[in-house]
């Protein structure tokens, strides 16, 4: 229902059945996307997950780069950089009472990563005993922010527990914009005062709003997750928007403790009774979606672990690691990542370079800069004209970001990668733009198209 145009491509909704660990099964609410531009029966799966912790997967897919994107009025527009173009992708709410799944254990301590990850596994073991035919095949995990911390214990998980290759096939995971150790404050610190700085505020002004922000300061149990600072962030007249400080929050409100999100018309349209009915939504299930779960956020994010160890093991296993951030991100900055990658020795031959994008005309425009880690294996990028959500932000350098993954996971080249973005793009569409995530001497042979 809702649908402003028709689907070229085969979908399923549903249940999937897992465990956390303490014997009782959950059902877990999955949405999946065969590709659109692309044979679906050969195309790799991508398992997308969002971050929080606490967000829903599937609003992921209706806002980020799932095929259909929900406007103000609850209706889905057509994604012309949807990922789908390219894989197969499947979105699970996870952990329990996350999105449209049913809802979690009332004991909260059953609420941490390590809860979650068996979770996220059974979960996806009782999708390929679902879905055979995807047995084998090239498997990739991708997602955002939280994310950061959810993937590389999966993905751990699935190299420990020794389910690939025949099984789950997994060739190589991405995330942007990630947490992947506890917060420091020194990093945030920086960002307080060139952004005070920057807007011509005064220190005391600045302290002033605090109240505004104070959702990631002050949880139930009273103890500070982050530092005062980080929680103090910027709202004068320009209202800044702590995901994207280049953009203006336009809401006056929070949306579940997050706020300057607008996620009005996918709430909406996830709430309508026919739209839970075309989903398979449990008719029982009267619990309304809402994007993010603030019980899990507020006992989840107390106990952020520190994942290097998860990114140089999968290294070790000659598993490529695409991490990217958009430098205007002020929730989790450059610095964080920077940071953990510090721990690592970069590769000899990598230097600190700009990559570049290009447009359909063979125009270059810097993206960022890019540096590998051992032995390429852990590859890093910045974005500077993105955000928070860079697939969502800038959904046509997402799409390339997505075919790098899948290129490295295949050992193929950049240039090969920007050869099968632009093959998917639609020309005739808005979409009029190609992106190559290339260094310069790679770019002039990539873009003659």
């Amino acid at each position: 229902p809702r649908l402003l145009f028709r689907p070229n491509f085969t979908q399923y909704s549903g249940y999937l059945t897992s465990s956390s660990g303490s014997g009782d099964s959950r059902r877990l609410f999955y949405w999946l996307v065969e590709s659109s531009h692309v044979d679906a029966a050969t195309a790799p799966l991508v398992l997308w997950m969002n971050g929080g912790p606490g967000c829903s997967s599937v609003g992921g897919l209706l806002m980020t780069n799932g095929p259909f994107l929900a406007n103000d009025r609850a209706e889905l527009e057509r994604n012309d950089f949807a990922w789908n173009r390219l894989a197969n992708v499947l979105y699970i709410d996870s952990p329990s009472g996350v999105g449209l799944s049913e809802p979690g254990p009332t004991d909260l301590t059953e609420l941490n990563d390590n809860a979650t990850t068996r979770l996220n596994l059974g979960a996806l073991l009782h999708f390929y005993s679902l879905f055979p035919e995807y047995r084998g095949r090239a498997f990739y995990i991708a997602g955002e922010s939280y994310a950061g911390i959810y993937i590389p214990l999966l993905a751990s998980a699935i190299i420990d527990g020794g389910h690939r290759p025949g099984l789950i096939n997994l060739k190589g995971i991405a995330v942007g914009n990630g947490l992947h150790m506890p917060y420091n404050e020194s990093v945030f610190e920086s960002h307080r005062r060139a952004l005070t700085d920057a807007m011509g505020i005064s220190y005391s002004r600045y302290q002033s709003f605090y109240h505004l922000f104070k959702f990631v300061c002050m949880l139930p149990n009273k103890q500070r997750t982050m530092p005062q600072y980080t929680c103090i962030l910027l709202k004068d007249s320009r209202r800044v928007n702590p995901y994207n400080i280049a953009q203006r929050c336009y809401s006056d409100g929070q949306l579940n403790n997050y706020p300057c999100l607008n996620a009005t018309g996918l709430t909406s349209f996830l709430n309508d009774a026919d739209a839970r009915v075309a989903l398979g939504v449990n008719e029982n299930f009267a619990v309304n979606f809402t994007i993010c779960n603030d019980t899990l956020f507020s006992e989840c994010i107390q106990s952020v672990r520190d994942v290097l160890g998860e990114f140089q093991s999968l290294a070790d296993h000659n598993m490529p690691v695409l991490l990217y951030t958009g430098v205007l991100d002020y929730m989790l900055p450059v610095g964080l990542t920077l940071q953990l990658l510090g721990r690592l020795p970069p590769d000899p031959v990598s230097r600190q370079d700009a990559w570049f994008w290009c447009l359909r005309k063979h125009r270059l425009q810097i993206g960022g800069i890019q540096r590998s880690y051992l032995g390429g294996r852990i590859r890093y990028r910045t974005v500077t004209s993105a955000g928070h959500s860079v697939a969502t932000e800038r959904p046509e350098i997402g799409l390339q970001l997505l075919q790098e993954l899948l290129a490295a996971g295949l050992g193929h080249s950049t240039t090969e990668s920007c050869v099968a973005a632009a093959a998917a793009v639609d020309w005739d569409s808005n979409s009029g733009w190609l992106i190559c995530w290339v260094t310069f001497h790679y770019c002039s042979a990539a873009c003659q198209f």
